[in-house]
């Protein structure tokens, strides 16, 4: 091969990792825009209501033991003398729900400022199910005399300016009032308590079960979540979102339903699969509360391929781009015995590192598709126009515009796919290597550039 040819080679290598400069500010900037807009995300939760958690209700009950303690001092005389002091101890316990049943719907709504916008959903949820409380209540044992507090039925709501309308509650068949705040040592800290008064004094010989149902409407943004606190918890939502992305330790059952109408889905777990129980008596007592807060199913409201990281992922076949690109330019060279000069060549990998500044400035006003079509449409139409007049024949330029077009398809439909990206990116870049491949497989490349052509690559050029 002649020396030439390899420096030409070179050469080209050379400006198109130059033109990975502009390709890479591109990418710089969809990051930062992307910076932006969950900015703005977070700031329209901040003015309505962030994700949402939903922990209980959990039954929580103080106690008081007192304890007289006799001390025995000795004066100065020799004469003893017993004091009895009163010690008081104070504590609680929490209770699980035996049975909850969990029954939501959803409603999506879009909140836009600026350019930016932000799911919102709405939450309209009953909650229901029973205690089991046993005769001794899980009595502490030691002296004195222990008294019970009133109890506390405790929900758990990570953001309470999400709450709307009111809630209902019913415990037993009665509507005990309701106050603002979670109980930090309940393992909710945040959310709002109802005074059942002294459950004790109802207590007998055999244990009771006291019914409960609770009736919200709950406001939050993107995610919603629930910790399944009953020994059995079944959990189903419905909503009208066609994009659901399940969350959390726990997955759905298989009978979920998908469309593009909106999803149900249904979840059932037992304190057997999650150690629930045991988890919350550690985070009651000790505070070590975030093991039990992981464990807990949930639903984000996304869009499956963002519009920044699509445009990302199409940023990262910018390289791609111009390497086949240039290639094509080569084989044109060798083929036709053009002479393509270097700076032409930066002028096409210039005018495809724009197409993805058009891709990301469009995109943000007139959604993806569009702008991936009048991107597409503008940098092919320019494309082949100056080509048509680099390679000598409107021709070979409209010909270089339909491939190059071609391309823009193949990768569109590749960046809408999110199962198979990677299958069709590998089948796209082994079907530009066969045809390179099978264009030249009679080209003589030590001829290449030689003064007087050799048989086989007279040939080649006759018959191209």
């Amino acid at each position: 091969m002649q020396r030439s040819v390899v420096w030409k080679i070179a050469l080209i290598g050379a400006v198109a990792l130059l033109l990975q400069i502009p390709v890479e500010m591109v990418r710089g900037l969809v990051a930062e825009r992307k910076q932006v807009r969950d900015g703005v995300i977070a700031d329209i939760a901040r003015g309505s209501s962030e994700a949402q958690k939903i922990t209980g209700p959990i039954l929580y009950i103080p106690w008081t033991r007192r304890i007289q303690v006799a001390t025995t001092t000795t004066d100065e005389g020799g004469r003893s003398r017993t004091v009895s002091k009163e010690k008081i101890e104070r504590g609680h316990i929490a209770l699980l729900p035996h049975t909850l049943t969990v029954d939501g719907t959803i409603a999506l709504q879009e909140k836009r400022r600026s350019l930016y916008r932000a799911h919102l959903y709405t939450l309209n949820v009953t909650l229901h199910g029973t205690f089991e409380l046993p005769p001794e209540l899980f009595l502490p044992e030691g002296p004195g005399v222990l008294e019970w507090g009133r109890a506390l039925l405790v929900l758990g709501i990570r953001d309470p300016r999400g709450m709307r309308d009111g809630v209902q509650l019913d415990w037993a068949g009665t509507s005990p009032a309701l106050f603002p705040g979670g109980i930090e040592s309940a393992g909710a800290p945040s959310g709002f308590h109802a005074d059942l008064g002294r459950l004790t004094d109802s207590l007998g010989k055999t244990a009771i079960r006291p019914s409960f149902r609770i009736a919200l409407s709950l406001l939050g943004t993107q995610r919603l979540d629930i910790v399944p606190v009953g020994a059995t918890t079944t959990v189903a939502l419905a909503s009208a979102w066609p994009h659901p992305s399940f969350t959390g330790q726990i997955l759905p059952d298989a009978g979920t339903q998908l469309s593009a109408d909106g999803f149900t889905a249904t979840w059932r777990t037992s304190h057997f699969a999650t150690n629930l129980a045991q988890l919350h008596q550690r985070c009651a007592q000790s505070k070590q509360c975030d093991p039990f807060n992981r464990h807990s199913l949930g639903v984000s409201f996304i869009q499956p391929v963002d519009l920044y990281q699509t445009v990302e992922r199409s940023v990262k076949y910018g390289f791609l781009f111009i390497l086949l690109t240039f290639a094509a330019f080569f084989l044109f060279e060798v083929l036709k015995q053009l002479a393509i000069h270097p700076v032409q060549y930066a002028m096409v990998g210039a005018a495809l590192a724009i197409f993805f500044l058009l891709l990301i400035s469009l995109s943000e006003h007139i959604g993806f598709a569009l702008a991936y079509a009048i991107a597409t449409g503008a940098c092919v139409l320019l494309i082949g126009y100056y080509v048509g007049h680099v390679l000598r024949s409107r021709r070979r330029g409209a010909g270089f515009a339909v491939a190059l077009a071609a391309l823009y398809g193949l990768l569109y439909v590749l960046l809408r796919s999110e199962d198979h990206a990677l299958l069709m990116g590998a089948l796209l870049v082994f079907a530009c290597l066969a045809a390179a491949m099978i264009a030249t497989r009679h080209l003589d490349w030590y001829g290449i550039g030689a003064d007087a052509r050799s048989p086989a690559a007279a040939a080649v050029q006759e018959s191209a």
